[in-house]
């Protein structure tokens, strides 16, 4: 991401019935995809053709489910995806049914402490 923007990089996620789709796992590889698909084209060799290249290769295998997050200064179970060289990705549930998502540029986490806060 060169110039990321806050909307881009964390998402918070929910879905009105729960499913497969729904589960933060899922809903990490969606976020990283789009982040990856949209912002590191180049980088990938994606081609400047939206439709056109490889989609990205990033699924639940990548994913990581023994992790926690620090949410409101709580450590709670999450998920991360720790193999993209480009990216680092994390997620959790939120306990009113959401998942919260973080997308962030490899190159920036040395600058970034990776816990979150609800707006008050």
């Amino acid at each position: 991401m060169r110039y990321p923007q806050l909307w881009e990089a964390v998402k918070t996620t929910w879905h009105r019935d729960a499913s497969e789709r729904s589960s933060p796992a899922r809903v990490l590889v969606d976020h990283v995809n789009y982040i990856l698909t949209n912002r590191y084209r180049r980088e990938r060799r994606f081609g400047a053709n939206v439709r056109g290249g490889p989609a990205p290769d990033i699924t639940n295998r990548s994913v990581n489910g023994e992790i926690t997050v620090r949410v409101d200064g709580v450590e709670i179970r999450g998920v991360e995806i720790d193999t993209d060289p480009f990216v680092y990705g994390v997620g959790a549930s939120l306990e009113r049914g959401g998942v919260l998502t973080a997308v962030l540029p490899r190159d920036e986490l040395k600058y970034i402490r990776v816990e979150f806060a609800k707006r008050s």
